[in-house]
């Protein structure tokens, strides 16, 4: 089990390969930290017994991000492909993936139903990258000069 933490070997940590979910399904790690998409995945797909929950304390909301590259050979098409993405149709799609969508968007009952209540979530927080950007620098003038 490389990826489990060496303080504490009962909580796992999301990596690439899936000996980690396993470990968990099978009971033998009891605690996954992982994105909320795989622990539904592994529920409803894989019929796992797993129950994705969001900390009391709260936790961070990570998005996907799409971009438009600048010089792209087709940037209308491109265009239309985002626009897509974010349009109520495009949303739904991404629910099948157990990703929840970016707007709030009137989800069917059946689908909202294999998500946490919005209550949950609104324990989970948007991070405010521009500040994490005005930290950077002294983040890593202080982590080079304490740690390196």
């Amino acid at each position: 089990m490389h990826n489990l933490h060496p303080r504490c070997p009962s909580i796992g940590f999301a990596s690439c390969n899936c000996s980690t979910r396993r470990a968990t399904a099978s009971g033998e790690m009891p605690i996954l930290l992982d994105y909320d998409f795989n622990a539904y995945r592994a529920k409803y797909q894989e019929k796992g017994n797993f129950e994705f929950v969001i900390p009391c304390e709260g936790s961070v909301v990570f998005p996907y991000v799409v971009g438009l590259v600048k010089n792209a050979p087709d940037k209308d098409k491109a265009k239309k492909v985002i626009d897509y993405l974010l349009s109520d149709k495009g949303q739904a799609i991404w629910t099948n993936a157990y990703l929840r969508p970016a707007r709030q968007i009137e989800l069917p009952e059946a689908v909202k139903a294999k998500f946490l209540p919005d209550s949950d979530y609104a324990r989970a927080k948007a991070v405010d990258w521009g500040q994490m950007e005005s930290m950077q620098k002294g983040f890593v003038d202080r982590y080079l000069a304490e740690v390196r």
